[in-house]
């Protein structure tokens, strides 16, 4: 789990702090279409779930709802926030990918996903695009969990 999580928070960081890719380039389209086709982004609810629930603000509030009201509670806010975090997130990961792929390599992921000749290296640079992911998309995770944990305390009583 702390592996996944160090993969996606990478992946997101990547793509943050690259202002030099270009949003209209036909190589960012096909890192977007390979993202979104590939789901890659889904895992932002667990990740930030995960944070959360190592916050003393989640103790405080499954003191108060218990572990699974807390969980059920934080999961759900988290969920309801998902339209705000999620278009960046997916953003920061196409921009991961963007860096560690070509263009040919990310025109065949995109048309292609899993039958691609390049799919094994998708698996192999995992680790670098995790890094990148780690400095650009921490804030986006800040700012959900914090933001998720508020509103629930603020509805607990």
């Amino acid at each position: 789990m702390k592996r996944t999580l160090f993969a996606a928070i990478a992946m997101a960081a990547i793509a943050a702090t690259s202002n030099a890719v270009l949003a209209d380039t036909p190589s960012h389209r096909d890192a977007v279409a390979f993202v979104d086709q590939a789901k890659i982004g889904q895992n932002l609810p667990v990740i930030a779930l995960s944070i959360a629930k190592q916050t003393v603000t989640f103790t405080t509030i499954a003191s108060k709802l218990g572990n699974a009201g807390a969980v059920k509670a934080v999961s759900d806010e988290i969920n309801a926030l998902l339209p705000l975090y999620q278009p960046k997130w997916n953003e920061n990961i196409a921009q991961a990918y963007e860096k560690s792929f070509t263009e040919e390599e990310l025109s065949s992921l995109a048309s292609e996903g899993r039958s691609s000749k390049y799919a094994s290296k998708v698996l192999a640079q995992q680790g670098v695009i995790g890094k990148q992911m780690e400095s650009t998309s921490k804030p986006i995770l800040t700012d959900l969990v914090t933001q998720a944990l508020r509103t629930v305390m603020s509805k607990t009583p």
